[in-house]
Parts: structure tokens; C-alpha cells; sequence
């Protein structure tokens, strides 16, 4: 067996990472997103295999004031409390149901930025705080997981996205949760939004394991294997 990862240009992005850091500020302006803001992000199509509903109904749940979060004002609605946002990139059939649903419920802070392409995206995991990929059956790998990494985010996915055994270590960079499982998902989410120091160290966990999965270490491996 030789190893030749599923990987992303890492440089590219890594380089991204660098250069929009700086204008972290200025992104989230765009988006009307306060600085001192939590961001949770989902970047894919959305459609019934990747369960943007089951992270849009954990994003509710959130909202609703599941157990105390940081700096809340009890005495405040938290649908009327800017602390954290949600961010689907990608466009798809559920767009509409969901866009829908988040209208009917008054949730707050829910931006919708449909389709963008390789060049645009960088920016979306360069204002985010935590990168959620709730999928269902069929989701072999999950190369936007290698994406979000470059960009130092922990990571958040269901147990049966492909790439989970090998990229996210449950408790050192992210979690794993059981597919459709809302409630868990929400607990994740919340001790993440909860403790900036574990977002931090999850982050830089999530930097150094996407290091061994690199367009060089698939050259190695097949050369390796050529010999």
C-alpha cells in the first residue's frame, strides 16, 4: 500500500489564508457580520445528501437558548442577540425550502451567498470561526474539509463523511457526530462557540494533520509505488 492522499492545492489556499487574514475585518463587513461575531460555515450544494437542514435546525436550536452561552443577556431574546451567524455558500434544489424555513422561523443572521467559485470562496473560510459538514450517505471524501483546514478551522462532521477517519480527530481538531443527529450537533457547536481557546488549539490541530495531505505527498506515494 502506498499513500497518496485526497488533497486540495494546499499552497493556493494556505496563501489565501495569508493574505485575506488581514482583511478579516473588512469581509465580515460586507456580510453586515461584527467582528467579535461567531461564524459557522457550510460550503457545498445544497441538496438532500448533505443535510443543510440538520445544521440549519442545530443553528435554531442554538438560537433558541438550548443551555447558557457566553455573554447573553438573559433578559434578551436571543433571536434578537447577534452573537453568531450562519453561512451557506452553495446554491441547490434545497435553497428555496430553506431559505423558506429560516423566514417562517425568524432566524437571525443566516446568509445565503449561493453558487461561488474557487476564487470567491477563500473569503467565506477566512471570516469564519468553526466548519460544519453535516452529509449524509454518498460523501466519499469532502475535499471542502481539506479547504477549511488550510485555513486553520475546526471542523465539525457527520460519522459517516468520508474523510472524517482520516482527517478529523474527535477532540484534538473537531468532532464526530452521528448522521442526524441535530442534538448532538447543536452540543458540539455550542462548546465550540463556548470556549475560544479550544476553537484556537482545534484549529491549529486542524493546520498541522492537512500538512501530510499535500500534491507532494501523492507524488512520493506514486513514485513510491512505481519503483
Amino acid at each position: 500500500m502506498f499513500f497518496a492522499p485526497y488533497a486540495v492545492d494546499n499552497k493556493r489556499f494556505i496563501e489565501a489564508r495569508k493574505s485575506l487574514s488581514k482583511n478579516r475585518k473588512l469581509l465580515r463587513k460586507e456580510l453586515r457580520i461584527d467582528e467579535k461575531d461567531i461564524v459557522i460555515l457550510f460550503v457545498g450544494k445544497l441538496i438532500y445528501k448533505k443535510h443543510p437542514f440538520d445544521l440549519l435546525r442545530a443553528y435554531e436550536l442554538l438560537n433558541m437558548g438550548k443551555s447558557d452561552l457566553p455573554n447573553i443577556n438573559v433578559n434578551v431574546r436571543r433571536s434578537d442577540f447577534q452573537k453568531f451567524n450562519l453561512i451557506f455558500v452553495g446554491d441547490g434544489i434545497l435553497r428555496p425550502e430553506l431559505e423558506n424555513y429560516v423566514k417562517e422561523y425568524n432566524l437571525k443572521n443566516v446568509h445565503f451567498t449561493g453558487f461561488k467559485n474557487q476564487t470567491e470562496i477563500p473569503k467565506y473560510y477566512a471570516l469564519s470561526d468553526i466548519f460544519v459538514l453535516p452529509s449524509g450517505a454518498g460523501e466519499t471524501w469532502g475535499l471542502v474539509v481539506n479547504e477549511a483546514m488550510c485555513f486553520g478551522l475546526p471542523i465539525i462532521a457527520s460519522d459517516v463523511v468520508g474523510c472524517g477517519p482520516d482527517l478529523v480527530k474527535h477532540g484534538e481538531n473537531g468532532y464526530i457526530y452521528p448522521v442526524g443527529n441535530i442534538e448532538k450537533l447543536t452540543d458540539y457547536l455550542e462548546d465550540l462557540i463556548k470556549n475560544p481557546e479550544k476553537r484556537k488549539s482545534f484549529g491549529k490541530k486542524s493546520f498541522e494533520i492537512i500538512q501530510e495531505y499535500t500534491y507532494e505527498k501523492d507524488i512520493k506515494g506514486i513514485l513510491e509505488a512505481l519503483k
